[in-house]
């Protein structure tokens, strides 16, 4: 059904809306996929923190003997 020509999913708005819930939904897959990322990261700087320090430790007790 058109209303003076204008169909009615413009002339209502639903079109739009349900573009705006489809990028809405596009927005919260790509920030979950960066999250996703960032905790990945996150993880492998925290392992290679330790493994720094426990490379510190190691010269400091071959330093004292």
């Amino acid at each position: 059904m058109a209303i003076r020509g204008i169909p009615l999913g413009e002339w209502s708005g639903s079109n739009a809306t349900r573009e705006l819930h489809q990028t809405i939904k596009d927005f919260v897959e790509s920030n979950n996929q960066s999250t996703k990322w960032m905790l990945r990261l996150t993880w492998a700087i925290a392992g290679l923190t330790l493994v720094m320090l426990i490379a510190v430790i190691v010269q400091i007790v071959f330093a004292m003997h």
